[in-house]
């Protein structure tokens, strides 16, 4: 009886048809500054950092190729051997499997396509809100944009999924859906199963009142983060400020059930004249509740935002004090570091887009700094060419007459939509970011 000897694969070798996850944002990104490859897990918001021959390996986990194929293919490119590649490719393909960036598919999946986006724009912008409507169920006496009712023309559905593909295309990556009240439009869960499929990080900005068990089981099983605004711990304080009894005690119990279901909660702090007094007990409800990240900003004059509510630069500049004062007893607090070099990074760092598709280009801009709508232009091309746009980016503090003897003009680059608020006209001349590099030095915090 004759011997038969059967082939055994090393244990170590892999199977099936490698394809990235879905919540994968992996780009080639050529922009002025050069090219540069982008791979971010959009659920953990951690950045993967690939070697060349990693690249040329994703591009090819399409989920219709098996990892043979892929060897093959790699041996074609490169000139090795199969046998020299199989070693290597195996275990690069492990430790992407490892990091989540890949999963294996037992049977074919896709087109075929590559999975890596072309990214081709002059300015490379990563992060987008969108103010997917106008409507609210409060009625904040310092809300931004005044909201309460829908605006008669506001975007629909379908314009601002294409919006988040037009988005995707030019490299956004992190998705704010704020408005108005996100949570009463009929058609949220749509929108960010969309955006998470582009695939975007998104977070959804709310008042926390409206926020049930069924919100926070769509909000968990699509993988969203949500930043919800208390602005005092003091009921009457709060209530008052947003315009309606029980506010406060509601959001508490939606911040609580999204706590419990694990989702990622920002708290958001609007500074004015009702709660500049309560910001540190404020601060230490947050510690004892184990709300660790939170964002504080002050009011500013416009929507609702009257006169009456706004605090001015030297209470801003005192509150500060106390803020960083405190939070440097109880924690590791980052200082100022010196300014970038692109100006304070208005039309750069972030697409702002309105209810009716009006575009701006940062969220501190109110809406008469309004560029163009996105129904009307190709929104790719015009980020990149707008005269107005163009302007504001070459923009810089040491060209404003108010700003270039300031001693702080090495940490600030003022804020434009804030100075054009106060200011009434183009310019980096902002007291308040004045007085925050001034809080910052008090308390040491200046590096």
């Amino acid at each position: 009886m004759r011997n038969v000897y059967k082939r055994v694969e090393p244990p170590d070798v892999m199977k099936g048809y490698p394809v990235l996850r879905e919540d994968i944002f992996f780009a080639k990104i050529c922009t002025d500054s050069g090219e540069t490859v982008k791979i971010r897990n959009t659920t953990t918001e951690k950045d993967f950092n690939p070697t060349p021959d990693t690249v040329s390996l994703l591009e090819l986990c399409t989920g219709t190729n098996t990892i043979e194929e892929i060897i093959g293919k790699l041996s074609e490119q490169s000139g090795e051997s199969v046998e020299e590649l199989t070693e290597g490719v195996n275990t690069i393909l492990k430790i992407l499997q490892q990091k989540g960036v890949i999963v294996l598919s037992n049977t074919p999946l896709g087109q075929g396509i590559s999975p890596a986006k072309e990214v081709r724009q002059k300015y490379l912008t990563e992060t987008a809100q969108i103010e997917i409507t106008n409507k609210c169920n409060l009625s904040c006496l310092h809300c931004f944009n005044n909201s309460g009712e829908p605006l008669s023309d506001e975007l629909t559905t379908e314009e601002i999924c294409s919006l988040i593909d037009v988005l995707s295309s030019m490299g956004v990556h992190r998705l704010t859906l704020t408005g108005g009240e996100p949570l009463v439009h009929p058609d949220l869960f749509e929108i960010v199963e969309h955006a998470r499929k582009a695939p975007m990080t998104v977070t959804i900005f709310t008042n926390g009142t409206l926020i049930t068990e069924e919100h926070v089981e769509k909000f968990k099983k699509v993988g969203v983060k949500v930043a919800v605004s208390v602005d005092s711990c003091n009921e009457q304080t709060h209530d008052t400020f947003r315009g309606k009894k029980g506010a406060l005690k509601r959001t508490l119990q939606g911040i609580t059930l999204l706590r419990a279901a694990g989702l990622s909660v920002t708290v958001s702090v609007s500074l004015s004249q009702l709660n500049k007094n309560e910001l540190v007990d404020t601060l230490k409800y947050f510690r004892e509740h184990n709300l660790t990240d939170y964002q504080v900003a002050e009011v500013s004059t416009s929507g609702r935002g009257l006169d009456e509510v706004v605090i001015t630069p030297e209470e801003y500049y005192q509150v500060l004090v106390e803020q960083l004062t405190y939070e440097k007893g109880v924690k590791k607090v980052k200082g100022l570091a010196p300014k970038r070099e692109d100006g304070c990074g208005i039309a750069q760092s972030l697409i702002y887009v309105k209810a009716d598709g009006t575009i701006l280009p940062c969220h501190t801009c109110c809406k008469d700094m309004g560029v163009g709508n996105v129904r009307d232009v190709d929104l790719a091309e015009f980020w990149d060419t707008n005269e107005t746009l163009e302007m504001l980016r070459r923009i810089r503090a040491e060209d404003d007459s108010n700003c270039r003897g300031c001693q702080y003009l090495h940490f600030c680059d003022g804020c434009i939509g804030n100075a054009f608020i106060f200011e009434k006209k183009i310019c980096t001349y902002d007291l308040y970011a004045c007085a925050r590099q001034k809080a910052y030095e008090t308390v040491g915090l200046l590096k």
